[in-house]
């Protein structure tokens, strides 16, 4: 007797695979009438009726898994999760869960099954009910998994009919309790919020609002904050998501790094009332989350590691960096100092400016005025670097109808900036040396030195 190739084997079982899933999992062949139509599981759902999902896993032999997961929507129309325990509902989840009801197209139908075992719905692993404001439910009953495993057997306990659907469909809605729950971490109220201390391995910054509800530092130097800063710092932390509920019960801090704190953010109210405080662990092995949990709060959360990133606070980096500015309609002389000469603009009652011996004196004036009234300095230098402000290469001077004089002294230029000193403060910056280039063209090119007295040296 000829011996048959062992490939004759596989070439068999292949075509009885093949054979099954065309015939069976992929149903009767469809009329190109019957192209056109979509089999809906459920003809008259509708999503926004709904006010109550219950959810239970029926195949798992975990004690604390076999309780049924119920959300109901509140009275402000609000889910949240009923059981087995009390938490608010994470809204875009729920959403997503009466969506896929709503979009449940089966891949194919099988009729009438004589015997619902061979698709794990004679104990199905899962059952799900969604139901509406008039009370009627909606049953979907899950088995087991197609041959290819890309699609899921289910049925609705009141037909006869085994629906598949593909699996991804169907595990936007079994899921455990933790991952309905609300995912939103922190909210900070940039309103009634008037203090924020972050203390990171052992530096602490603190930044408050003064009587007129403008951001200063306060620690570890008094000065003037940028709200911009603030405001972002508290956009970050309310952006934040809980990547992961850990523990709701922790019996030891200390394993998360949060009996002693890696950094902290106390956020304070003016009335008392709106105190808060997050605590920081320890970073996750092999992962960039971090535990952390809210003052008084049991509960331990995993969150995206860019709160370190963020807490990690550089001071320059929050101080305020508007000093350069102010009103340029409010000038109305400006004196540019360049080697030993003057060259004084004058504004009149119309708007214009003049210099004498400057046929463009209302462009450059114009210029210059716009551009200092709206750069913010880049940085704050150390006043140990060479800066060359001892011997400035320009110093201009803009005075303002309320009688207050800027003065700028611009020092030596390094990488696209330049040293400032202002008269005002004992500071040293560092400012885009653009300005400059500017002047010089002005004094090089379109200004035929003429040497005017300066107001003050009269």
């Amino acid at each position: 007797m000829k011996k048959i190739p062992q490939i004759a084997y596989y070439l068999a079982a292949a075509a009885l695979i093949g054979g099954y899933i065309y015939f069976f999992e992929r149903g009767p062949a469809k009329t190109d009438s019957d192209k056109d139509k979509k089999t809906k599981i459920f003809e008259d759902y509708v999503a926004d009726d709904i006010k109550k999902i219950e959810v239970e896993n029926l195949a798992t032999t975990v004690n604390a898994l076999k309780a049924p997961i119920v959300l109901e929507k509140d009275d402000k129309d609000a889910w949240q999760i009923t059981a087995p325990h009390s938490f608010k509902a994470d809204e875009d989840t729920v959403h997503t869960v009466l969506n896929a009801f709503s979009n449940f197209n089966p891949e194919s139908t099988i009729e009438k099954p004589s015997n619902l075992a061979d698709f794990g719905l004679n104990t199905p692993s899962a059952r799900c009910s969604v139901t509406n404001k008039t009370g009627k439910n909606y049953v979907l009953l899950v088995g087991d998994k197609s041959i290819t495993g890309a699609s899921l057997y289910v049925k609705m306990p009141d037909k006869a009919d085994v629906y598949m659907l593909p699996q991804f469909s169907v595990s936007n809605i079994i899921k455990d309790v933790n991952s309905y729950r609300d995912k939103s971490f922190f909210k900070i109220d940039d309103v009634l919020s008037n203090k924020v201390r972050i203390v990171r391995e052992g530096k602490t910054t603190v930044f408050e609002k003064n009587k007129d509800g403008g951001w200063e530092i306060t620690e570890p130097i008094k000065v003037k904050a940028d709200a911009q800063k603030i405001n972002a710092l508290f956009n970050s932390i309310n952006n934040l998501r809980i990547s992961e509920y850990v523990d709701d019960h922790p019996s030891n801090l200390a394993i998360y790094g949060l009996s002693k704190a890696h950094a902290s953010v106390e956020i304070g109210s003016a009335d008392g009332k709106e105190n808060h405080e997050i605590l920081l662990g320890r970073k996750k092995m092999k992962s960039n989350v971090y535990y952390v949990k809210v003052g008084d709060q049991p509960n331990v959360y995993l969150i995206d590691g860019s709160i370190d990133k963020n807490l990690d606070v550089k001071i320059n980096d929050f101080r305020d960096k508007s000093m350069m500015k102010f009103d340029s309609s409010q000038a109305k002389t400006l004196t540019v100092k360049h080697n030993n000469k003057s060259y004084v603009y004058q504004k009149d009652d119309k708007g214009q400016w003049s210099s004498e011996g400057r046929m463009k004196a209302q462009d450059e004036a114009v210029n210059i005025i716009t551009v200092l009234s709206n750069t913010d300095i880049v940085d704050f230098a150390s006043k140990k670097d060479s800066a060359g402000l001892s011997d400035p290469d320009y110093v201009v001077e803009v005075l303002l109808d309320s009688g207050m004089k800027k003065i700028y002294r611009f020092g030596s230029r390094q990488k696209g900036n330049v040293y400032l000193a202002l008269d005002n403060t004992k500071e040293v910056y560092t400012a885009p040396a653009a300005l400059l280039s500017q002047m010089d063209a002005y004094y090089s090119a379109i200004m035929t030195p003429v040497v005017i007295a300066s107001p003050a040296a009269k």
